[in-house]
């Protein structure tokens, strides 16, 4: 029989949770990594509880939300009170299958991610072969990150990076590789302007204000730590852009790592593909670096672009 947790471990619980979930939005981390962290941390936390942490609601506002989102079906309210939520969130009792289904659609997931069911959803390895696909990862989490750190790490040709932000590239541990790879091996850095007006409409579809969305300070937290590594290493450069993207590119060596970024989410909720060389896949990516590389190299950009009023340029702090 499952041992009952006491009161006071429930509060240490709750307090545990809600530093992991302040940690996550520091670091930006999708709701989905949350989770995950939540569990490890405290491997008494079944899912569904772990979604309502990850999120920061109390149960009254869990049930309030699920309040809403029957009303806009046009149905009653159900008015599930806090007392058989938590018996849902503890195990002690299984939610109807319309109670599941609304809960999926409250936390944006699917059932067995709640802890009812389980996925057999299978892949089509042949299609994902000839595209090219060696690894994925669901969002930004500990595992990608790390594996982006070891791929920059391995780097013999080059590093080529393009993107919205990724505030990740700041951080002294990733400039520290930076700088090191720098003595053997080039390595670019395109990012968005920060003051150019995609930026600000990028921004307008973010769900919640993100950490980066201020121009200055993602100046001084982000950018100006990769320029001053740029007067110490001539072999380090960064750019400036100022179009929209639809995803981040992260070229290192013969192998491409693809970030999608959506509407109405966080950059970092967005999954990530890697993809090897000699792929039609590969080369579509890589080919959009070539062009960035091409606008990079002239003070006035050839047409069509220069008429659209596109600009790659060399970042420049005082």
């Amino acid at each position: 029989m499952k041992q009952k947790i006491t009161g006071a471990r429930r509060r240490e619980i709750d307090r545990a949770a809600k530093e992991i979930l302040l940690e996550s939005l520091r670091r930006g981390l999708a709701t989905e990594e949350t989770v995950d962290r939540i569990r490890q941390a405290l491997p008494e936390v079944l899912p569904l509880e772990a979604w309502r942490f990850a999120h920061g609601w109390t149960r009254s506002e869990v049930s309030a939300r699920l309040d809403m989102l029957y009303a806009s079906d046009g149905l009653a309210p159900p008015g599930i009170d806090q007392a058989t939520l938590c018996r849902w969130e503890h195990g002690e009792r299984r939610p109807s299958d319309e109670r599941i289904e609304y809960l999926c659609r409250l936390y944006r997931t699917r059932p067995d991610r709640l802890g009812f069911g389980v996925d057999h959803s299978p892949a089509d390895v042949d299609h994902l072969q000839r595209t090219g696909i060696i690894d994925a990862f669901p969002y930004t989490c500990t595992e990608s990150e790390d594996d982006l750190v070891q791929r920059l790490k391995a780097a013999r040709e080059r590093i080529n990076m393009f993107g919205l932000t990724r505030n990740f590239y700041g951080r002294d541990e990733v400039l520290s590789v930076f700088e090191e790879k720098t003595e053997t091996v080039p390595v670019q850095i395109f990012v968005m302007d920060p003051y150019c007006d995609s930026r600000r409409d990028r921004y307008r579809i973010e769900p919640a204000e993100a950490a980066m969305e201020d121009p200055e300070r993602y100046v001084r937290e982000v950018l100006r730590p990769l320029y001053e590594v740029t007067l110490r290493r001539p072999n380090l450069k960064i750019f400036l852009y100022n179009f929209p993207c639809s995803y981040a590119i992260e070229e290192i060596d013969d192998v491409c790592r693809i970030m999608l970024y959506g509407h109405g989410k966080r950059g970092t909720q967005g999954p990530i593909i890697t993809f090897s060389g000699n792929t039609s896949a590969h080369a579509h990516f890589t080919d959009q670096i070539r062009w960035l590389e091409r606008l990079a190299r002239t003070e006035t950009p050839p047409e069509p672009w220069a008429s659209k009023g596109i600009s790659v340029r060399p970042l420049i702090l005082e």
